[in-house]
Parts: structure tokens; C-alpha cells; sequence
């Protein structure tokens, strides 16, 4: 994509229900047992109202959907670019991860693309915003 990305372009849209078995892989994947995400009851308790999803987790669906777009692209010369995490992922969930290109530009033998990305649930409400840059040469 990055060959013939140009600015106002969307990226596609990468769809994942998340649901607690999925925090729960999550946690023994990370060896992140945070009660927050593990807990059913402490988090019912919590400012929260109920377990939510890892960060980390939203950060590898925002790496997956930058390996799709931008492939080799990504892995050598991509970054992920403040990054916030603006309401929390629950189960029960069905998030859309997805952005949109806002500039692409020649730098020597270079193509560097910027995106705004966010994740997104199921009514509209943005759980992750961020930017990225993906950097590659002409030549791969």
C-alpha cells in the first residue's frame, strides 16, 4: 500500500470482538494478572465497573492493521506516534481498528507515510488514538 497510499486515503478496517476469554489469553500471554483485567469481581468494584482489556492488547491490533497496510514498510522503518488510550476496551465489545493516511512524501530514495489511527467499539466511541509513520525505500 504504501507505494500508492496518497493523503485522505483510509486504511481498511480490522474487526475484533473482545470478550473475556480474550483478556484472559492475553493476560497468561503477557504474564499481565492485573485484577483489573483478570477479576470479574475486583473489577466490578473498581472506577471501572467491570474487568477491561490490556493496552498492549489495542497497541498489537494497531501493529496488525500497520503489517497489512505497509508489510516491510512496518517492520523497518515504522513507528507508532502518541498514542492515547481514551476509554477502555470491555468485554462485549466489537472494536474496528482502522486510520486514515494524512501524508505521504519523498525523503531522498525514501516514501514516508503519516497516519491518524484510532480504535473504535461498536456505537462510535474512539478507545485508542494515535499517529504512525511508516518509512521505506523505493527499491523494496
Amino acid at each position: 500500500m504504501l507505494r500508492n497510499a496518497k493523503s485522505g486515503d483510509s486504511l481498511p478496517v480490522i474487526e475484533k470482538d473482545i470478550d473475556q476469554d480474550r483478556i484472559n489469553r492475553w493476560a497468561k500471554l503477557s504474564g499481565d494478572f492485573n485484577s483489573l483485567h483478570v477479576d470479574i469481581e475486583f473489577a466490578k468494584a473498581s472506577r471501572f465497573g467491570g474487568t477491561i482489556a490490556h493496552g498492549p492488547m489495542s497497541l498489537a491490533f494497531l501493529n496488525e492493521l500497520m503489517m497489512e497496510c505497509f508489510g516491510k514498510g512496518w517492520v523497518t522503518g515504522g513507528k507508532l506516534l502518541e498514542v492515547r488510550f481514551v476509554a477502555p476496551t470491555r468485554p462485549g465489545d466489537k472494536i474496528q481498528i482502522t486510520g486514515t493516511v494524512t501524508s505521504v512524501e519523498k525523503k531522498g530514495n525514501d516514501l514516508v507515510c503519516n497516519c491518524d489511527l484510532f480504535i473504535q467499539k461498536q456505537t462510535g466511541e474512539k478507545t485508542v488514538v494515535g499517529k504512525s509513520v511508516a518509512r521505506t525505500s523505493e527499491e523494496n
